[in-house]
């Protein structure tokens, strides 16, 4: 069940860049991501030395990286920072949230965190639509610097 909520959703529509929709979806995002951070704390510890417990911290540790890269996400665009200058954040933090989703298949998740994880995704999966496909690898490479 947690792995479906995990996932991203299928890929949205394109959206015409909103600064102020944007902006208020990130804010929301950092403050879900934190709330999402502390009910991960309160879970139950699982069995010293169990795969299901260092997947537990694993997925922690990316949650606080998230926390981070959301709350820094939030920030660039409270300070007026276009979809250029935030592609990078946002590009990291689905990485990140790539790390996580892995680390939580393997980890017990409790209903009310299976519930903030899909709160969270939704969020995601909002912004994305305004920040598009994620480019190949090779598309950096390819590009011409601007003259």
């Amino acid at each position: 069940m947690a792995l479906a909520l995990l996932a991203p959703a299928a890929i949205a529509q394109p959206r015409a860049w909103d600064q102020k929709e944007v902006t208020a979806i990130a804010i929301e995002l950092a403050d879900a991501l934190r709330d999402l951070k502390h009910t991960v704390r309160r879970n139950p510890k699982q069995r010293v030395g169990s795969s299901q417990r260092r997947a537990q911290y694993r997925a922690r540790e990316s949650l606080r990286f998230l926390v981070g890269l959301s709350s820094r996400l939030a920030a660039q665009l409270r300070a007026g920072d276009d979809l250029d200058a935030t592609l990078p954040t946002f590009r990291r933090l689905q990485m990140v949230r790539r790390d996580a989703e892995r680390d939580a298949r393997r980890a017990f998740l409790p209903e009310p965190t299976v519930e903030r994880i899909a709160g969270a995704q939704a969020l995601i999966d909002r912004l994305a639509a305004f920040y598009g496909s994620e480019p190949d690898a090779t598309e950096s490479d390819s590009e011409a610097p601007d003259s």
